[in-house]
């Protein structure tokens, strides 16, 4: 599976629709606490979701997306920041609850400026260039868990 090109307008519809998934799971984990649902089968699902979804999301955003920006970019390096924190709360045994409570308020807030600052500042900044991407296929990964604590 080598690189394709994709025009910028393809990558912010690719990455819009992650992260719809991506509120999913803030949904998700949200309800799951809000309706007392064991915090371990809460975990499981969020460490899952994280390894096989939000950490290729987070790898393909700073190897491929952020490398437009200046390597001092503000807005970059917080988006980084905040990666490396999501990380370390995903990575995190100790206080399950606390850790996923905080994961769904970070990640929420996280998206926000993702979509509606830093993704901004990208569409200015290639909307009088011509920017190509040169990056792996786009594929859609989907996630089916058995155990749908979120359903009442």
């Amino acid at each position: 599976m080598g690189n394709q090109i994709f025009e910028c307008s393809q990558v912010m519809d690719f990455l819009k629709n992650e992260h719809h998934v991506i509120f999913e799971l803030c949904y998700r984990i949200r309800v799951g606490l809000y309706q007392k649902v064991q915090t371990k089968r809460i975990k499981i699902y969020a460490d899952l979701f994280y390894h096989e979804y939000l950490k290729p999301h987070f790898e393909l955003e700073e190897q491929y997306i952020f490398s437009v920006f200046e390597k001092d970019n503000l807005l970059v390096k917080r988006a980084v920041s905040e990666h490396r924190k999501l990380k370390r709360l995903f990575e995190n045994g100790d206080n399950i609850e606390g850790s996923l409570s905080l994961i769904e308020e970070v990640l929420e807030k996280h998206l926000r400026f993702e979509e509606h600052v830093l993704f901004t500042s990208l569409m200015e900044k290639t909307e009088s260039k011509k920017i190509l991407f040169i990056m792996p296929e786009l594929n859609e990964t989907l996630i089916e868990w058995p155990d749908k604590f979120w359903v009442n």
